[in-house]
């Protein structure tokens, strides 16, 4: 614990106000010859290294699997290549942090490996497509994953693109001594592939005059808190689990008020852990990033937005049921969404005292999981699909000072591919198995209140009620209904 709050106060010290940057194509530029106005520098484009780090980063993860965990899927050789290139992509069994959330970690290196050595963001695309292409038909004995390649794919994007540009507001050429130190280490936390170059041109401990961002300098309002939760099942409510939370909130940007908008200008990003409980570590992570905005209509202090937004959502549970049995009462991801949204905000006038902000978003979902009750296999207990989510939120603040949120999700994930309601999973090759899971559909339902008081710019305090109400029609089997609730009260600062 110690440790990791050593890590965010030293990355917090460093998302100071952003600079412009200079132009580094002038090494040799001293601080008498800053210019007036500042650039933002270029980085040269190197596909051919990118490409072999992309290749290099598969050949040390299979090493790892192979030589130092001895897993059986890294033995691969002529044959398992052979089979894997005359086969269509399959639905496999892995559990759902690894598929939902380590496989898109997996391809944001990818993003980044690209990213770093002078891609754009869509030149980097092909990039975490084509090392996931390499891993799924190359690195393993087990038949690709059409679930893979989608989850590393998009999901590599959003999660690519965002912790690049937060390594962006870490890393500062300026500093020396221990504090650069920090600097360095800190941004390659939040891009290891992006640290891995720098270390490789010497950019890691070479002092510049200027800061160094890649991107343009844009507001950013990064949150830490920690507090209380409280989960419980909906009907048993005095039997509830307590845990510590801990929570990251970024606001990186604001509305388009530019001509021409590149992806992720604006974002926001939200993940939160429970601690010293039956929770899994990993609750919740979320993240829309605009691809492209722009503002509509303006009147006064008043203003409307519209954009496509991609989104990566990924909500995980676990809580002791009735009978004293650990179960998952909701569970439920986006990995590859993409949609429409339209953002309202009303700012403060000198004499009036609210601000008024709401969100609405319409996704399709390419690829998404949800919980199921049935369909337990090897590492499986969760079914694939497809479908839409609708998001609405909406801020209330008075005086600066008070805030009311209100906010509701809704997702909805068909699961279109499933099985024979006679076979019996237990006598089954798990390598046989090609599933998406129990034929049906899912609905998790998502609403929250949270009421906030800022005591300055900088400190809060918040109490938050969030409801969790999953409904999951099965084709073949019984329906079932779950809900829980939770209760949060936690301390913020923002920096």
């Amino acid at each position: 614990m110690k440790r990791l709050l050593l890590i965010l106060t030293a990355c917090l010290y460093f998302m100071a106000p952003q600079v412009k940057a200079l132009d580094l194509s002038n090494d040799s530029l001293s601080v008498a010859e800053i210019p007036s106005t500042d650039t933002i520098p270029v980085l040269t484009r190197k596909p051919v290294l990118a490409a072999g780090e992309v290749f290099g980063l598969n050949m040390l993860v299979w090493g790892f699997n192979h030589f130092i965990m001895d897993e059986d899927f890294a033995r691969i050789n002529a044959r398992s290549i052979k089979t894997n290139l005359g086969t269509l992509p399959v639905w496999d069994t892995d559990q759902f942090s690894t598929n939902l959330i380590a496989h898109p970690y997996h391809g944001s290196l990818y993003f980044n490996s690209a990213r770093s050595n002078g891609m754009r963001f869509w030149e980097s695309v092909p990039f975490t497509f084509g090392g996931s292409l390499m891993w799924e038909y190359f690195m393993e004995n087990e038949l690709p994953s059409v679930n893979d390649l989608f989850c590393t794919t998009f999901g590599g994007v959003e999660l690519g693109e965002i912790t690049f540009r937060l390594s962006d507001l870490i890393l500062d050429s300026r500093l020396s001594g221990f504090p650069r130190v920090v600097s360095e280490v800190v941004g390659g936390i939040a891009s290891p592939m992006r640290a891995f170059n720098r270390l490789l041109s010497g950019e890691a401990w070479r002092i510049r005059p200027y800061k160094g961002n890649v991107c343009a300098p844009v507001d950013v309002d990064l949150s830490l808190y920690s507090g209380v939760r409280f989960l419980s099942e909906q009907e048993r409510s005095r039997y509830g689990e307590f845990s510590v939370n801990l929570g990251l909130l970024l606001a990186y940007g604001e509305l388009f008020d530019d001509d021409y908008y590149s992806p992720y200008e604006y974002f926001r990003f939200h993940t939160s852990f429970d601690l010293f409980s039956n929770q899994p570590v990993l609750t919740q992570v979320n993240a829309i990033a605009a691809l492209w905005g722009k503002k509509v209509w303006e009147s006064g202090a008043r203003s409307l937005s519209t954009g496509v937004f991609q989104h990566f959502d990924y909500y995980n549970s676990r809580i002791k049921a009735r009978d004293g049995q650990l179960v998952a009462p909701y569970r439920i991801a986006e990995a590859a969404a993409l949609g429409g949204g339209l953002i309202y905000q009303k700012k403060a006038l000198p004499n009036h005292y609210f601000d008024l902000r709401h969100e609405f978003y319409l996704n399709g979902i390419a690829l998404g999981a949800s919980l199921t009750d049935y369909f337990f296999v090897d590492n499986r207990d969760y079914n694939l699909g497809s479908g839409y989510s609708v998001k609405t939120y909406t801020g209330l603040t008075f005086k600066k000072r008070i805030e009311l949120m209100i906010n509701m999700e809704h997702y909805h994930i068909y699961t279109w591919k499933g099985y024979d309601p006679e076979l019996d999973l237990s006598t089954v090759n798990v390598r046989d198995i090609n599933m998406q899971g129990d034929a049906g559909h899912a609905r998790l339902g998502v609403f929250s209140l949270k009421l906030s008081y800022y005591a300055s710019q900088k400190w809060n305090v918040s109490l938050s009620n969030s409801y969790y109400s999953r409904r999951t029609h099965y084709k073949y089997r019984e329906d079932v209904e779950f809900a829980t609730s939770d209760g949060l009260l936690t301390v913020g600062y923002t920096f």
